[in-house]
């Protein structure tokens, strides 16, 4: 399991465009371990975004964003592969459908954080499939609000 740190500082939130969409590898799934937030703004305003799964997947997708591995593996006579397998973009010609809300996360603009870490034991992660599909896709977007934001999601690749 590698585990990779993605993240977007200080962007501002949209309700119809994804702050940031997860797209698995086409044989590896991922879990999301951890969910770290902070508002940018200068002045109080309630923001909301949501971890969702996607419905439909959008078309064009662009802005990719390199997970950044967080540990190395120590295996001898191997080449590891610590890339990412999957895709992380920031725009998209057509966004995607959003299908279900996983996950909500309440923020004040104005330097609120929210932080929140899945069990140890891994029950309560969120999971995504493999695929490089729609199924294997999570999108975080806007519920309320359109204050800057930085996202920070720890996910683990299997």
């Amino acid at each position: 399991m590698m585990i990779y740190n993605v993240q977007r500082q200080n962007i501002a939130l949209s309700t119809t465009a994804d702050f940031m969409t997860i797209i698995s590898g086409a044989t590896r799934s991922f879990l999301i371990l951890e969910i770290d937030a902070e508002g940018d703004g200068t002045s109080s305003l309630y923001n909301e975004f949501g971890i969702y799964r996607v419905g439909t997947a959008g078309s064009t997708g662009g802005g990719a964003i390199t997970p950044v591995a967080i540990d190395s593996p120590n295996m001898t006579g191997t080449t590891p592969a610590i890339a990412f397998s999957g895709v992380v973009d920031t725009t998209w010609t057509t966004q995607p459908t959003l299908g279900s809300l996983i996950h909500q996360c309440p923020i004040n603009n104005n330097g609120q954080r929210y932080f929140w870490r899945a069990n140890p034991n891994l029950s309560n992660a969120i999971v995504c499939p493999g695929g490089a599909n729609a199924a294997g896709t999570i999108s975080v977007r806007s519920i309320t609000g359109t204050g800057n934001t930085s996202i920070r999601l720890q996910i683990a690749e299997l």
